[in-house]
């Protein structure tokens, strides 16, 4: 089986310029843990993950507090709260992703995708055509695919 075959598409993206509190509401809307960052040709320059909001020093912005206002396992008192939307408002794409990104082609099989993950320890891979994105691939996505062989 190939990335094509599985891969989930369209795909949601924002641009480097795309402020943080634009990209967590809209993969919140859109309910993905990840979110390809293209540039105006439409060519992938990287990705931000729901752990990116939390990983990025003096940069914090939870992702969690799109959804409640519990961080790390902490609640967040209202000052607090407008200090991290402000920084969400101040932020862009550019300054949390992920850049070079993994990627696979759509012709990459799912041995190659499965072993990019693990040796990357990421949990989504974009599956990219002549630069472009044309589709993302998650360990979901090849749970489902190991399900539907195991009932076939």
């Amino acid at each position: 089986m190939k990335a094509k075959e599985i891969m989930v598409k369209p795909i949601v993206n924002v641009s480097p310029k795309t402020i943080l509190l634009e990209v967590a509401q809209k993969m919140i809307e859109h309910r993905i843990g990840s979110m390809p960052v293209v540039d105006e040709t439409g060519r992938l320059v990287g990705i931000i993950t729901q752990g990116d909001f939390c990983r990025s020093p003096g940069r914090m912005v939870p992702f969690s507090l799109f959804e409640s206002p519990n961080v790390l396992s902490n609640w967040l008192y209202p000052d607090q709260v407008e200090k991290v939307y402000k920084a969400a408002r101040n932020l862009r794409a550019q300054d949390i992703m992920r850049s070079p990104v993994v990627t696979v082609s759509p012709e990459a099989s799912l041995e190659r995708v499965l072993a990019l993950m693990l040796q990357h320890d990421i949990n989504r891979i974009p599956v990219v055509r002549r630069g472009k994105i044309v589709g993302i691939i998650s360990r979901f996505d090849l749970l489902k695919v190991m399900l539907q062989e195991h009932s076939a």
